[in-house]
């Protein structure tokens, strides 16, 4: 994980893995095609994408995990970077805990050289996660 060629950012940084259809905007995500090139046995998202019967092709299975080991990744990175924060799942997922979501900004606090792009499908979790902290 690291370099990028995404053109409006830098870095793409991982903590968490999987994700849900929420909408029909879903239906394209480039994230769930790739997820799947890495879901056999043994790989980094296996059991997180499934194909369809109707042949639409992979999809999410709702199932999402935290990869802790991921956590510390952007302290090591010194040279400041635009760094899209899950480019493979969506941070503020009804599956991942406020713990683990407040681990994610404790690592970006750490990391003030950076800047942080965070995209979601889920606007009202992440109100009501600020709202609460």
């Amino acid at each position: 994980m690291g370099k990028t060629s995404i053109e409006w950012t830098d870095r793409v940084w991982n903590p968490t893995r999987g994700c849900s259809m929420v909408s029909p905007g879903c239906e394209a995500c480039y994230a769930m095609k790739q997820a799947h090139r890495f879901s056999g046995k043994g790989q980094p998202y296996e059991g997180l994408t499934k194909l369809t019967k109707k042949g639409r092709g992979a999809v999410w299975t709702g199932e999402v995990r935290f990869v802790e080991e991921m956590l510390e990744l952007p302290l090591s990175w010194r040279e400041p970077s635009r760094i899209f924060v899950n480019s493979m799942s969506d941070l503020f997922h009804e599956g991942f805990s406020n713990e683990a979501i407040a681990a994610v900004f404790g690592v970006m606090a750490a990391c003030p050289q950076h800047t942080f792009q965070i995209l979601t499908k889920r606007p009202d979790r992440m109100r009501a996660w600020f709202e609460c902290v």
